[in-house]
């Protein structure tokens, strides 16, 4: 597994990781952060649902839950990581990197980000020497549905823009949710 660095785990799927490695991730990450249940969100890259797929069937083989937040801007996972109270969270994304790349963006309590000296070496060992041993009692999907509530967290800070004529061009990103 080429894709742990610092701060995240990216790199070119199916190259630097794979759906093999996401499951490993999801399986030992609950045991890893200490929780039974998981906050996910993925942006909209063609190799997002394979990877929320390894990952969700990894987290739950492990016995925690995960809460779907489904199609996700990164700020809002973090968001709802610390308004919820998610002891773990992952942000499926590459964020600005091109469209072949893909990766994770581990949080813990309070959204803070799990980095290499935080836990992300700690799991890459983990699932380089550790056997996956199914629980018989394996984790459920929760859809977690959260949008409004972020975008009226946002709505506090709008202030009068009427007087301006405004172009915005989202392209291909996690603007347009």
């Amino acid at each position: 597994m080429n894709a742990f660095h610092s701060y995240d785990i990216r790199g070119i799927y199916n190259q630097d990781f794979n759906k093999n490695d996401v499951y490993k991730i999801g399986y030992f990450l609950p045991k890893l952060l200490k929780t039974n249940k998981v906050l996910v969100g993925f942006d909209a890259r063609t190799s997002s649902p394979e990877i929320f797929a390894y990952l969700q069937k990894g987290i739950m083989d492990a016995g925690a839950d995960v809460y779907n937040l489904g199609l996700s801007t990164t700020p809002m996972v973090y968001f709802i990581t610390a308004k919820f109270k998610f002891d773990a969270s992952v942000m499926i994304t590459a964020s600005h990197n091109p469209a072949e790349y893909n990766g994770l963006k581990v949080s813990t309590t309070d959204a803070k980000p799990v980095g290499f000296d935080t836990g992300l070496g700690i799991l890459k060992k983990m699932c380089e020497t550790k056997k996956i041993e199914i629980v018989q009692t394996k984790g459920k999907i929760i859809d977690f549905e959260k949008k409004e509530e972020y975008l009226n967290f946002l709505r506090q800070y709008l202030t009068d823009f009427s007087n301006l004529n405004v172009a915005i061009d989202c392209s291909n990103g996690m603007a347009g949710l």
